[in-house]
């Protein structure tokens, strides 16, 4: 899967019939979901679980980019820790993080 499939431009809207609390959610989330986080974000919704190495793969992105990022994301609830390990190339064993419901739900612009 390559960066030409998604459009990381754009951050999700919300829906045209959105409720006040609706707005005021995506007021707050969307903007701190931009650039790196939202690649980020993206790679894992379609590509389920993958290891921060993994992900500057998949992103043709650096490390120092991309773990800080996953960080943020888990602080927003939108990734988790999937409670699995793998090996990276150095033979490490490096955390598979996963897209959370909210994360899935946020791309599709649904704020809670």
């Amino acid at each position: 899967m390559g960066q030409s499939e998604f459009d990381f431009s754009k951050p999700p809207l919300v829906h045209k019939n959105a409720k006040d609390t609706e707005i005021k959610a995506a007021d707050v989330v969307a903007p701190k979901v931009t650039g790196m986080r939202l690649r980020v974000l993206q790679a894992l919704d379609v590509v389920d679980g993958m290891t921060g190495s993994q992900l500057t793969d998949h992103l043709d992105a650096w490390i120092n980019s991309v773990k800080p990022r996953l960080t943020e994301l888990q602080g927003m609830g939108l990734v988790e820790d999937s409670g699995q390990r793998q090996k990276n190339p150095r033979g490490n064993q490096e955390v598979v993080w996963r897209i959370t419901n909210r994360g899935s739900k946020f791309l599709r612009g649904e704020y809670d």
